[in-house]
């Protein structure tokens, strides 16, 4: 459910205070913002940075977003104000919608508009594509041609790798509840049938102890035939014996 939650929040758009906060850490950090932190540390570095721009952001207000997304929010920002600039022929950012456009041409783009770029690489398809609107203007859907990060990649595989971990432990774990519902079931028509051998137990035990009088019953029966047989000759022998009179 975290995942989930954080998944969509991460499609909202930025809030100006957000914007403002990362033009303002990006003039801090200029390599950062162009891409230039290169090699070992330098990308140590990087991650070190846009792991604190990510938490700083994420505490204004605004949505909350994962690291990878802030990074290709940036690099989309860049890319769209490059595009609005060229597509104007003139190179003049007085033609740009806000002051925050301005600002990152002048400090990042300004210097790097008559250099031909080269392609590169890109982002994973599963990275958020929604941009910041700002006066109402919309953004078109572009990636920058800075360098991918390779930490960056390295995060989208860990992610990818930990939301297939979870869907198999979510699958695992809805099996178990069904073989466990299996299970219960199974023990109760146990319970019901040892209910009811129960039951016909009880009635055998009955039936048996109305046998058992039963024989008593006929036991003292005998018993009593037999003293009336007994009695019947005693007194046949006392009439055979007895003279005539």
């Amino acid at each position: 459910m975290l995942y989930i939650r954080v998944y969509l929040s991460s499609k909202s758009r930025p809030s100006m205070e957000q914007v403002t906060a990362i033009v303002d850490f990006m003039e801090k950090h200029p390599a950062l913002a162009l891409g230039q932190l290169r090699g070992m540390e330098g990308r140590d570095e990087s991650k070190r940075l846009w792991f604190k721009l990510t938490r700083i952001v994420n505490n204004l207000s605004g949505p909350t977003r994962p690291m990878k997304s802030w990074i290709k929010y940036w690099a989309d920002k860049k890319s769209t104000v490059r595009t609005k600039v060229i597509s104007y022929g003139d190179g003049n950012s007085n033609n740009l919608c806000s002051n925050v456009e301005k600002k990152i041409w002048d400090l990042f783009l300004a210097n790097d508009a008559g250099k031909t770029r080269k392609p590169v690489k890109q982002e994973s398809s599963y990275v958020e594509d929604t941009y910041f609107k700002d006066d109402g203007v919309e953004e078109d859907n572009q990636v920058d041609s800075d360098p991918v990060m390779p930490f960056e990649e390295q995060t989208m595989d860990m992610e990818q790798r930990q939301n297939a971990i979870m869907e198999r432990l979510v699958k695992a774990m809805s099996e178990q509840a069904g073989a466990l519902a299996q299970l219960a079931q199974a023990a109760h028509v146990s319970a019901q049938a040892m209910h009811r051998a129960a039951d016909a137990a009880q009635i055998q035990s009955q039936a048996i102890d109305r046998l058992a009088t039963t024989f008593e019953t006929i036991n003292a029966a005998t018993h009593d035939v037999r003293n009336a047989l007994v009695d019947i000759d005693s007194t046949m022998k006392r009439l055979y014996s007895t003279p005539g009179t």
